[in-house]
């Protein structure tokens, strides 16, 4: 793949802007177009970053058969997200996706398919992988420092107002808001920190009689994992008052590890007598902004160096999406789900996982 990368950003909302952004001050990538169906969307690149009207489009085939990009980079909700990502890979472009790739496992399934068979990079925006924080925690659980990880618990409490300006709105109407866009990020950070693959869940969705969100708003589950790990985890939209809580905290066999906020405040506490934990230095990182930069120049030097599954893969995600899709079939059933049995009976090949 010739440098720069000829790029069209599809989705110009809340996160599309963020995207915009980064894009062009990536100088591997060329942004030679938007797609967006709201005029005011595309009316505001043209005045951030002086794009004329020739290169904003309303729909994406339209851009696609104009521009011929080589790289796209898709930033529109879910809900609608199967036919554009087979659009892209049809018109011979590699992709890089926010999350979650589609609300349903079993296109996301077809979609790694199509990418495979088209021999174009897939790579998911979970872009929680990219904080200083994250990348940080795996590398002192990998070193085996204080031992091996052995139970958990995540917490994340917060009174996430969907009407904000700077929020996109359609989390406020979607199928298990929670779920899958929020929760998604913290159960790939799970898979990435532990560098372990959930076996069987537990879990119970619950909407709060007081929440904004048309779908439900809280989710608790039980997650057992490989290497005997147990994770305990909360998360929610709903708190009731505007105090939010984060704890990640993850006890090994000589220590534990802790994380006080969502983007930053690392500890470890070395020695089972250790009845205080270290701050661990991190430089700073504007909050989901520069780790989508990382992320964004870790794609591109995959793609440019020939790799069609970069990381974070459409594959790999399959694993992370999988996991959500049986929090809301155990959820939905009262059943704990065996991984192994679900990504068969949900047609993922057992070769991707």
């Amino acid at each position: 793949m010739d440098l720069p990368v000829r790029t069209v950003l599809v989705g110009v909302g809340a996160r599309g802007k963020v995207w915009a952004r980064l894009l062009h001050d990536e100088p591997r990538t060329e942004l030679v177009g938007y797609v967006d169906p709201v005029p005011a969307n595309l009316e505001w690149v043209q005045t951030r970053f002086g794009a004329t009207p020739a290169v904003c489009f309303a729909q994406m085939p339209e851009a696609l058969r104009a521009l011929t990009p080589d790289f796209v980079v898709l930033a529109t909700p879910p809900m609608d997200r199967y036919r554009e990502v087979l659009a892209v890979f049809e018109g011979g472009a590699h992709l890089l996706s926010e999350k979650p790739l589609t609300l349903d496992l079993r296109e996301a399934v077809r979609i790694v398919e199509a990418a495979e068979q088209a021999r174009r990079g897939l790579a998911l925006g979970v872009n929680f992988r990219y904080q200083h924080c994250v990348t940080r925690a795996r590398e002192i659980l990998k070193s085996g420092e204080i031992g091996a990880a052995n139970f958990a618990h995540y917490i994340y409490c917060r009174n996430r107002d969907g009407y904000l300006p700077r929020l996109n709105k359609y989390p406020l109407t979607m199928h298990q808001p929670m779920l899958y866009e929020q929760t998604i990020h913290h159960v790939d950070e799970l898979r990435f920190v532990y560098d372990a693959e959930v076996e069987h869940v537990w879990c119970r969705c619950h909407n709060p009689r007081w929440s904004m969100y048309e779908g439900d708003a809280t989710v608790i589950a039980i997650l057992e994992m490989t290497g005997d790990l147990v994770v305990n985890y909360f998360g929610t939209w709903a708190a009731q008052t505007k105090m939010d809580q984060f704890l990640w905290r993850t006890e090994c066999d000589r220590g534990a590890l802790l994380q006080h906020a969502m983007f930053s405040d690392l500890r470890i506490a070395r020695g089972t007598d250790a009845q205080t934990a270290e701050p661990i230095a991190l430089p700073v990182q504007e909050q989901l902004v520069d780790d989508a930069r990382l992320l964004l120049a870790d794609v591109i030097t995959q793609l440019a160096a020939g790799s069609l599954r970069p990381e974070p893969s459409g594959m790999d995600h399959l694993k992370t999406l999988g996991v959500v899709a049986a929090c809301e079939a155990s959820s939905r059933t009262g059943r704990r789900v065996a991984m192994r049995e679900f990504f068969e009976e949900q047609g993922v090949p057992p070769r991707w996982v």
